[in-house]
């Protein structure tokens, strides 16, 4: 695990808040598992109809079923309230700094 301040510093050098370093890595993760399922589903599709002789209504009840399998795992929940909360932080991120630019400029029209 990293220390917050060694990932406040790490997101500095490459120009990103912490919440926008998080959603880069989430995002990696995101394409690297997407990348993998593509292999995956291409490889069972070759499979199930050239090897096996599996007709495409079979393989459409089985695409089906295994979407209620997924639709039911609890990580993709975590990666929406993951994303939800950078956002949060991102949006109020921007509601600071607008708030710093009005205060700033109001302190500059009463010099």
């Amino acid at each position: 695990m990293v220390s917050h301040r060694k990932r406040k510093k790490h997101a500095a050098r490459m120009g990103l808040n912490e919440p926008e370093l998080d959603m880069l890595e989430i995002m990696k993760e995101v394409l690297e598992r997407f990348r993998w399922l593509q292999i995956l589903s291409h490889a069972q599709s070759f499979l199930l109809r050239e090897k096996l002789g599996i007709s495409d209504e079979e393989l459409d009840r089985v695409l089906e079923a295994a979407t209620r399998a997924v639709d039911q795992d609890a990580s993709f929940e975590r990666h929406l309230d993951g994303i939800a909360r950078l956002k949060a932080q991102v949006v109020e991120g921007r509601r600071g700094v607008e708030r710093e630019i009005q205060r700033e400029m109001g302190g500059e029209a009463g010099s």
